[in-house]
């Protein structure tokens, strides 16, 4: 085997050779007794592994794989790429010693992954390590920092349950899914959201609106839904949230741009994902603010799946979703809210109308969707303003930049789909369409407009909905 290696001090070099030559694993000339033969591509294994940065951890490393008779036949590694793993590929004289050895490093608490092992058959797991739920956790609290400990565990449990629902799901789809990309799409979905905070968290405040006896304020936080505020004389009404991890961040940007947040009384919330609600147990608990949601939302909170109650074959894999974001969000929910009344007051468009409350002299009407995106979600109709809220719906695309798009499709990656009924949800994006078609159309009798507010992305005006269509 050839080794080769640099150090600024040739002392260091000279005393690595010495011991070599006592261990007699060192020759200035090659040794012809010493012969490797590939018999067999399935001998052949891979490794890329996790060596801990100091003396004695490749010598170990090396007695483990001479104990299963591994000759090693190319090692490559790369301070400058990664300080701490190495590539190494080595072969086996019996194709049974590859599961052994593969135990033994899991024994002895190595992180590893399986780059290649021979096999002919291309599997979903041909680049699974048996530890790399552990590698993960490495991973994690690398890129965390020190966290509490049960809070980890339940993210990397929740992990690599998802990540085995999603080959499951792709096997029987007739399609291949390394487990390795969704973990790699988790951990960008991590770093995202939680390097955004402190020093790095931005916003855009979009123009106030003045609405006959309110004003709209509108707020876009970094990669969280959009936050929306209803200034009246008496009151600020919150309009969905954002992340709970942006919370100290939101107070400051309030603040700074002159609004109390102890003035903010109620929040209405569209449905309950952690972009939407998250931050709104932060105010529930410091300023004692009303949460108010739909009442299928109790599920969602206390089960933690976004698509609790929906009947959806994605079901499972939106509750490992649901967990990973609201971990890596700090979703706090409220300790307790109130949720509508759910009572017939007719329909708009096919939405049940079940509710109402007011701002600043405007009633907003609550609409009930019907179930195309999560349970739980509505929607909030004011004619007087001539506002609607449309949570993840009808968002106004040209408004989003590149690295919105890219974050906002992270989930429909790993989901599949955001929707638990893709079909319902476009039926439902027209009969919105309608609706704030309809109210533009009432409100150009008065040389007013309608204004469409989506989750994410800018607010617009609804006849931007005619040269959609």
């Amino acid at each position: 085997m050839l080794i080769e290696g640099r150090s600024a001090e040739s002392e260091a070099l000279e005393k690595v050779r010495e011991e070599l030559e006592k261990a007699g694993m060192f020759s200035l000339q090659p040794d012809s007794d010493l012969s490797l033969e590939v018999l067999s591509l399935q001998n052949l294994l891979k490794l890329n592994v996790y060596l801990k940065h100091r003396p004695g951890t490749l010598a170990a490393f090396a007695r483990l794989l001479r104990q299963r008779g591994a000759n090693v036949i190319h090692m490559a590694y790369n301070e400058a790429v990664a300080e701490t793993t190495a590539t190494v590929t080595l072969v086996v004289q019996d194709t049974r010693e590859v599961d052994e050895l593969l135990k033994d490093l899991h024994r002895a608490g190595y992180f590893y992954s399986v780059e290649y092992r021979g096999a002919e058959e291309k599997e979903a797991e041909n680049i699974i390590g048996l530890n790399l739920v552990e590698y993960f956790y490495f991973r994690l609290k690398r890129l965390l920092g020190e966290e509490n400990t049960e809070q980890l565990r339940r993210i990397v449990e929740a992990s690599r349950c998802m990540s085995e629902a999603l080959i499951s799901f792709y096997r029987e789809a007739g399609k291949d899914l390394a487990t390795s990309k969704v973990l790699t799409n988790i951990l960008t979905f991590a770093a995202t959201s939680r390097f955004k905070t402190g020093a790095s968290f931005s916003y855009r405040r979009l123009p106030s609106l003045p609405l006959g006896g309110l004003t709209l304020h509108a707020f876009r936080l970094p990669t969280g839904g959009n936050l929306y505020l209803l200034e009246s004389e008496e009151e600020l009404v919150l309009i969905d949230g954002g992340y709970g991890i942006y919370y100290e961040d939101v107070k400051r940007m309030l603040k700074d741009n002159g609004f109390d947040p102890a003035r903010i009384k109620r929040i209405y919330l569209t449905h309950a994902d952690a972009d939407h609600a998250g931050l709104s147990g932060h105010l529930a608990r410091e300023f004692g603010t009303q949460v108010f949601l739909h009442p299928d939302a109790r599920g969602v909170l206390e089960k933690e799946n976004r698509a609790w109650g929906s009947g959806s074959p994605l079901t499972e894999l939106n509750h490992y979703f649901t967990v990973l974001v609201n971990a890596f969000t700090n979703f706090t929910p409220p300790p307790s809210w109130e949720a509508f009344r759910r009572e017939g007051k007719g329909k708009i468009c096919g939405f049940p109308i079940i509710d109402s409350f007011t701002v600043g002299g405007c009633t907003f009407k609550v609409l009930e969707s019907l179930g195309g995106h999560v349970p739980g979600q509505v929607f909030f109709l004011s004619a007087e303003a001539g506002l609607l809220f449309t949570g993840d719906y009808l968002l106004f695309v040209p408004s989003l930049d590149p690295e919105e798009k890219e974050f906002l499709n992270l989930p429909k990656f790993m989901m599949t789909s955001t929707n638990t009924n893709s079909a319902l949800f476009r039926e439902e994006m027209q009969a919105l369409e309608k609706i704030a078609l309809e109210l533009d159309e009432e409100l150009k009798k008065q040389n007013r407009g309608a204004i469409v507010a989506p989750g994410h992305g800018d607010y617009f005006p609804a006849r931007l909905l005619r040269k959609r269509g």
